[in-house]
């Protein structure tokens, strides 16, 4: 597994990106509960199409998360479609406690995995090895920043996760979303909003299921659209937006890879998962290419955000064939 902090700002959320500092302010006084957070999602990544790791917190302080990443080219007998790492979790944080105006330490009272750390098993032609959840991994506490943290006052080893390494070209002085940071293994999680989309079908309809998750998802998807295209927007929340539009599909891909496994008999899942296993490695090689000729400058993390999202979006498509009846 490839562990180095590669600088990326694929997944920063966009979540109030227009409040005023303000509004900021205001949040910081009333104080942090986890109600606060409950609609977002916090994420921990190399990148677009790379490992990553998702949390959401209830407004009770319970949390669940999973971490994955995968190695196409790690095969052997019994497992000819590559290897995933993948942590399946779940906890409950403790009572938050103010450090200054805009972080809030909470203590980790438990966390249990789904799959014991160091076993694995094969399903359906891949190996799956169970690890510790990345990014929360040796924490006894962690801390949330709020929304308007200044950026120089938080530390240097969470801004780079969250690609702020480099202040003199931040064009930010106050972090845009909510953070978190797992102060002792030094791993930094952006987050976005995120609110799962309750669909309503009608048996009077001739509208599948899917189609109409991928009818409501599409409107999600067209309201980021229209923000991107506004020409209102600085280089930075470009990159950001672009990284939740991805997220967006990637989310909805992920989902209905589940539901195909449970509907597919064995020989076609195992002819589908040598497809998609292929496929994400066409995808990871497109987005690299296409960050290539950027390399290092602003415009990077948009270009690699914009790629996977429109790749992803094509799988998602291709992939809702199966989830019709």
């Amino acid at each position: 597994m490839n562990k180095s902090r590669l600088r990326r700002t694929a997944f920063l959320c966009t979540a109030g990106l227009l409040l005023s500092v303000q509004a900021n302010l205001a949040q910081a006084e009333e104080g942090f509960s986890y109600e606060d957070v409950s609609n977002l999602q916090f994420w921990f990544s190399s990148g677009a199409g790379a490992w990553g790791t998702t949390l959401n917190v209830h407004e009770d302080g319970s949390f669940e998360g999973s971490y994955h990443d995968s190695d196409m080219g790690d095969i052997g007998d019994g497992y000819p479609n590559g290897t995933v790492y993948l942590s399946n979790f779940s906890g409950q944080f403790g009572e938050p406690e103010k450090q200054n105006e805009y972080t809030y330490s909470v203590d980790i009272q438990e966390i249990e995995l789904e799959q014991n750390a160091g076993t694995s098993e094969i399903i359906d032609g891949v190996r799956y090895i169970y690890s510790e959840p990345y990014g929360l991994n040796d924490a006894e506490y962690v801390l949330f920043y709020l929304q308007g943290a200044p950026l120089a006052e938080l530390p240097e080893a969470y801004r780079s996760w969250v690609g702020y390494y480099d202040l003199s070209a931040a064009e930010e002085t106050v972090l845009p979303f909510t953070g978190l940071y797992n102060e002792t293994a030094e791993s930094g999680f952006a987050s976005y909003v995120y609110k799962e989309e309750e669909v309503q079908v009608f048996p009077d309809t001739q509208q599948s299921v899917i189609d109409s998750e991928l009818e409501a998802l599409e409107a999600k998807a067209a309201e980021i659209e229209t923000q991107l295209d506004s020409g209102m927007l600085s280089q930075s929340e470009l990159n950001q937006l672009s990284g939740e539009l991805y997220v967006l599909w990637d989310d909805k891909l992920n989902s209905m890879w589940q539901r195909i496994r449970e509907k597919l008999p064995k020989e076609e899942m195992d002819r589908l998962t040598a497809e998609e296993l292929a496929w994400i490695e066409e995808k990871e090689t497109s987005v690299a290419e296409a960050g290539a000729e950027f390399e290092g400058g602003s415009m990077q993390p948009f270009i690699e955000n914009s790629t996977a999202a429109n790749l992803t979006k094509s799988r998602v498509y291709e992939l809702a064939d199966y989830l019709r009846e």
